[in-house]
């Protein structure tokens, strides 16, 4: 149409030009001149006018569209790398899906368009449908995310103007609930909410990624055993929940489990509680577990040694509360009697000879004071008392006042037995990872000691029920009451939690071992008790008998802890 009129106009003022020199002085010539003149000057300004609107049509208001609609191009989706164990095992990874969207500004009839789509299974109501494509201005709307094949040609058949598919990427846990609580999950667009997929959320969406793979320390099948006897504790003592950590003392996490757990591939009626990790998060004191520490102080710092003497005949009075034995001896003890039968009177009174000073030095050398390095983001601070009295020193010696995690629990322990030398737990893999540490907390005469002295727990000990034919297991068991409120409650209604640490071989340790049950009860098989070595240290027990044939390690059968037995009176 604008080339016509661009002829007819250029036509019109040739004719006019003639007719001009043909009769200059001719009035109706000049009048019809001045209207064809007007006529053409009217027809240039609109065809420039539309000349002018299509240009800007075409430089500016469509490279704006283009940038609106830059952002939801299928190649801006990155594909997530995966997460694999140390061998090489799927834990998480990405599937290709398709995602349907609309284009409200195109769309022609928004009540049939959400009608027919809200008829296909899967798929928003007509409601939900027409609230999403109400806004004629946008040029991007979800209408759902990761649909099958079979509902993407249902839409298709729909042929309906304005629904369009995108390439998408959904996030898959091959395992389901094994390891939710360390790998953890994402939302819908990929975006790590906890555990690994939030630690390394950047790095597992970069481009570069695509190509690699984020490979932890965890063992698939370590996991799987530690999973299953974990579990089948929890039902057997009705217990309500229970948390375990399996680590060689290079530090390497091979197995995390928190249970109750939940499963990231479904989200849709998870319960808070159950994605609470036990392990990073669950911050109680720790009970007997710390006599290990405590032990490790008093021989460390030079003021007692194995055959020293605590007399734990009576119950110590603090105020109006009693320090007191369960099913002690009711005698004086040495060191060594103290630790394997787990008195809390001669721990504060070890406690109380070494004194609260040199307490806390060696507690802020062991790390307690601080919050654990682990590449998660869901670890808690200790709860350490505002207040460092005789009272606190002697309630710290066997593991009250002070509130750490099972992770920090194990870490320090882990270190004390390991030589002295510090161990900084991880969850990446590195297959030249070496403890290397220089950091020394303990001599590596206290540390051989306190294994002697795990040995002998297990042998003659609390832990006996952890032991298994042919592995020199070391271990401690530790009973905490639970605070609540003010108090732990009365006898009759008081929760516990049991906890075993321990590991193999005791001459050289290389894997340690925290499990650890919520509020177990007595049965019939544990005569009414539901202390740890009741029913956490069986639990050890069936963990360790699975796992030590495959991890096929030299367990140095050094059943008998020598150079401890003949400071014990096995008779009494």
């Amino acid at each position: 149409m604008g080339s016509k009129l661009l002829k007819k106009l250029f036509c019109s003022l040739l004719e006019g030009f003639a007719l001009w020199r043909n009769a200059k002085s001719h009035a109706s010539v000049m009048r019809s001149l001045r209207a064809r003149l007007i006529f053409s000057g009217a027809c240039g300004i609109v065809i420039f006018s539309g000349i002018t609107y299509r240009l800007a049509d075409v430089m500016v208001i469509n490279k704006f569209r283009v940038q609106e609609n830059r952002a939801f191009k299928p190649e801006e989706i990155v594909q997530k790398a995966d997460i694999v164990d140390r061998n090489g095992e799927l834990l998480a990874t990405s599937l290709t899906t398709a995602s349907c969207y609309a284009d409200p500004s195109v769309i022609i009839d928004i009540e049939e368009t959400a009608k027919k789509l809200s008829q296909i299974r899967g798929l928003p109501n007509a409601e939900k449908i027409k609230a999403k494509l109400g806004d004629r201005n946008k040029h991007f709307v979800w209408i759902t995310r990761h649909i099958t094949p079979e509902i993407q040609e249902q839409i298709m058949d729909l042929g309906l103007p304005g629904i369009r598919f995108q390439r998408d990427y959904k996030r898959i846990y091959i395992h389901g609930s094994l390891f939710s609580h360390v790998v953890g999950y994402t939302d819908i667009d990929g975006i790590g909410i906890c555990g690994l997929e939030k630690q390394f959320s950047d790095e597992l969406k970069a481009k570069k990624a695509l190509n690699k793979k984020l490979i932890t320390t965890l063992d698939l099948r370590l996991q799987s055993i530690v999973y299953e006897e974990l579990s089948k504790a929890i039902k057997k003592y009705n217990a309500l929940g229970g948390n375990a950590i399996l680590m060689s003392v290079d530090g390497d996490v091979l197995s995390m489990v928190s249970l109750p757990d939940f499963d990231p591939n479904d989200l849709r009626h998870v319960k808070i509680e159950t994605m609470f990790n036990r392990n990073t998060l669950g911050v109680h004191e720790q009970g007997s577990i710390f006599k290990i520490l405590n032990t490790a102080i008093a021989l460390d710092s030079g003021v007692s040694q194995l055959g020293s003497v605590y007399d734990a005949s009576e119950p110590i009075k603090v105020g109006r509360f009693r320090i007191k034995d369960f099913k002690g001896k009711n005698r004086p003890l040495n060191l060594a009697e103290a630790f394997v039968y787990s008195s809390n009177i001669a721990s504060a009174k070890m406690a109380l000879r070494y004194g609260l000073k040199v307490q806390r030095e060696y507690m802020q050398r062991f790390g307690i004071f601080g919050k654990p390095e682990l590449e998660l983001p869901e670890c808690g601070r200790p709860i350490i008392p505002a207040y460092w009295n005789e009272t606190t020193c002697m309630t710290v010696s066997y593991g009250y006042g002070i509130a750490v995690t099972p992770l920090q629990t194990l870490a320090t322990v882990t270190s004390i037995i390991n030589d002295g030398y510090k161990v900084q737990p991880t969850l990446l893999y590195s297959k030249a990872r070496a403890n290397t540490s220089t950091e020394q907390i303990v001599s590596k005469t206290t540390s051989e000691i306190l294994r002697e002295l795990m040995r002998a727990v297990v042998c003659f000990g609390t832990g006996k029920k952890a032991a298994v034919a042919g592995v020199s297991i070391i271990g401690k068991t530790g009973t905490a009451y639970k605070s609540r409120g003010k108090g732990y409650g009365s006898d009759g209604n008081r929760q516990r939690i049991t906890t075993f640490v321990g590991g193999f071989p005791k001459g050289k340790p290389q894997y340690m071992l925290l499990v650890s049950l919520d509020d177990p009860k007595p049965t019939s098989e544990t005569h009414g008790y539901a202390t740890a070595g009741w029913n956490i240290a069986p639990t050890a027990h069936n963990i360790f008998e699975r796992i030590v044939p495959m991890l096929n390690k030299d367990t140095q059968k050094d059943e008998s802890p020598l150079k401890v037995v003949k400071y014990l009176r096995l008779d009494s």
